[in-house]
């Protein structure tokens, strides 16, 4: 290959393709940079999407949220031995779908690591989400939980290991927030109920 000076350009047609290639190359993120845990707008815009194709009400006041528990819209999550709903979360419903979610990540996680895992925050009202909440949080839809980040390694590697193998497949969307460290995870129901349990079973990364 020919080059000129120390900067290293090609000379030749041919040589100036390949260098066009490979930089174009170098600009694809891998899985790892397209996919994460980071807050980020983009996060926002997809989960707010999935609400509105799906058709879920954002709740603005408790009295919003009642009516779609008595619609059947919401289900009561009362977790089990392996997972468990923190004391205080005033509304402990949800989404069959992320009922059913819960259930499934709660066994696999406990039987990874030994832990329960722990749910902190389920359906929130608009008027009732805290000050660091995001204004297009997800959470008044029901399709949302929070669920609290361990101190044991083991634990967090293989939950962010999880959340990432579901959500490149489009199953949910999970982010990592740091006041106080918990994970975000906005279930798409239609997908899990397509094959994101199948997904989780396989444990493919």
């Amino acid at each position: 290959m020919e080059v000129d000076g120390p900067m290293g350009i090609c000379r030749r047609p041919a040589c100036a393709v390949t260098v066009v290639i490979l930089g174009l190359l170098l600009l694809q993120p891998t899985v790892g940079e397209a996919q994460s845990l980071r807050v980020s707008g983009a996060s926002m815009d997809l989960q707010n999407q999935q609400a509105h194709l799906h058709g879920f009400t954002f709740a603005r006041t408790s009295e919003d949220v009642q009516k779609l528990i008595d619609s059947g819209s919401l289900v009561r999550v009362d977790g089990d031995p392996n997972f468990e709903i923190k004391q205080g979360v005033t509304f402990p419903y949800a989404r069959p779908e992320v009922r059913d979610f819960l259930a499934k990540l709660g066994r696999q996680y406990h039987d990874a690591c030994g832990e329960k895992l722990v749910v902190t925050s389920l359906t929130r009202a608009r008027n009732r989400q805290p000050r660091n909440a995001s204004k297009r949080s997800v959470h008044p839809t029901g399709m949302a939980m929070d669920l609290r980040r361990s101190w044991n390694r083991g634990c967090r590697s293989w939950i962010e290991m999880s959340l990432l193998t579901l959500e490149v497949n489009s199953i949910l969307d999970a982010m990592l927030e740091s006041r106080p460290p918990h994970y975000h995870v906005a279930l798409f129901p239609a997908a899990w109920r397509n094959r994101g349990a199948e997904i989780l079973d396989r444990g493919e990364p």
